[in-house]
């Protein structure tokens, strides 16, 4: 009875916790939908970027970017980071103020209007880039108004973790076991090509094919290993809201970011593995889709709901750093700088779900991450 009391006494002290901000004004809301729009700056450029090859001039980038659907993709980008940043602002401002919401889209509006435009002579195409910044932010600051007046009489809760009891443990063996089942085979191979000396090629749908049934079978072995272990297996679902595709949204940002800081550490490198394969591909989004769907829940259900969490009895920065190394083996095919990379994008990932527990959003982030590379390969 007593135990049982605990875990009640546990769940509404989750309940009752309050993430509303301690200290909120107009100058911090500005200051953190400013960090938001930053991010957003930072993203736009590096995403755009993936749609030339080396030595275009921007001339060339704007001319063509103006007239494609990856064009189209990245306004949306802008509104989807514009509404984060909204929402942000929102949050760190005075309850029902709305100065630092009004501030906020017309620094973006004046900031659009002294930026370089792209070369069309479409009127409507200058008119969405002018104003998807700036309808998101608006868009985002008015539904969390909105949200927040009408949960005016209850608390805003933090939300919890995917699940917060019956966490179990993993034993060493079992998680070398489920590790081996699961990423045996992607090691072997990433390792075997980067030290083999064997010849890149490019992805198609038929590879994308391959990697999804690569990906499927181990996971299925894997469930069946824990099953027979009596491992419960619903605390490895993700628990799915609109709210954790935001998050996810922000959370690739912020993993671009730590990629592009590698980079520029790294410096100038010669092509790497990654580009050659890159520039070989010709896939479908009928490949595309099922692949980065598939390869972002079968990683982070497995290296981060089961590996990392199982091990943090171990402390977290050892878990972290473990769940990192799988990684690394996984992508070392990518080459050196596709290695980094991949590492400053699960450290992001690793230390966010240490923080909050959530899968949902890193899954989202992945999802993101698996995709936006490929659309210059579409045919």
């Amino acid at each position: 009875m007593q135990y049982t009391s605990g875990i009640e006494t546990l769940g509404l002290c989750m309940e009752n916790h309050v993430s509303r901000p301690r200290l909120r004004n107009m100058w911090l809301g500005l200051l953190a939908g400013s960090a938001a729009v930053m991010y957003l700056g930072l993203v736009h450029p590096y995403l755009m970027e993936l749609r030339y090859p080396p030595g275009a001039t921007p001339l060339e980038r704007f001319n063509d970017h103006s007239d494609t659907a990856l064009w189209l993709w990245l306004q949306l980008l802008d509104f989807a980071g514009g509404a984060a940043a909204g929402a942000l602002v929102a949050h760190w401002s005075p309850r029902a103020s709305w100065r630092a919401l009004v501030l906020m889209v017309v620094g973006v509006l004046v900031y659009t209007v002294f930026a370089e435009l792209p070369h069309t002579g479409s009127v409507l195409r200058r008119t969405i880039w002018h104003l998807a910044v700036a309808a998101g932010v608006l868009c985002g600051g008015l539904l969390y108004r909105w949200r927040e007046r009408r949960g005016a009489e209850t608390p805003m809760r933090a939300v919890p973790a995917d699940h917060v009891l019956d966490l179990p443990h993993t034993p060493a063996w079992q998680a070398l076991l489920v590790m081996a089942i699961c990423f045996g085979g992607v090691i072997a191979y990433s390792l075997g090509s980067a030290f083999g000396g064997s010849g890149v090629s490019g992805f198609s749908d038929r590879d994308f094919a391959a990697i999804i049934a690569q990906e499927l079978l181990p996971a299925c072995m894997a469930l069946a290993v824990l099953r027979l272990n009596r491992y419960p297996l619903a605390t490895l679902l993700p628990k799915p809201s609109w709210g954790g595709l935001g998050v996810g949204v922000m959370l690739y940002a912020a993993t671009c970011l730590a990629s592009t800081s590698v980079g520029l550490l790294l410096g100038e490198q010669p092509a790497q593995p990654i580009d050659e394969m890159m520039a070989q591909s010709h896939v479908t989004l009928y490949g595309l889709l099922p692949l980065a769907l598939v390869n972002a829940a079968f990683e982070e259900v497995f290296l981060l709901a089961y590996l990392q969490r199982g091990l943090r009895r171990f402390g977290a920065s050892n878990a972290i750093g473990i769940v990192i190394l799988v990684r690394l083996l996984c992508y070392w095919y990518q080459g050196p700088v596709g290695a980094a990379g991949m590492l400053a994008m699960g450290l992001v990932f690793s230390i966010y779900y240490a923080r909050t527990g959530r899968l949902f959003p890193v899954m989202a982030a992945h999802f993101v991450a698996g995709l936006l590379p490929f659309l210059s390969t579409l045919r």
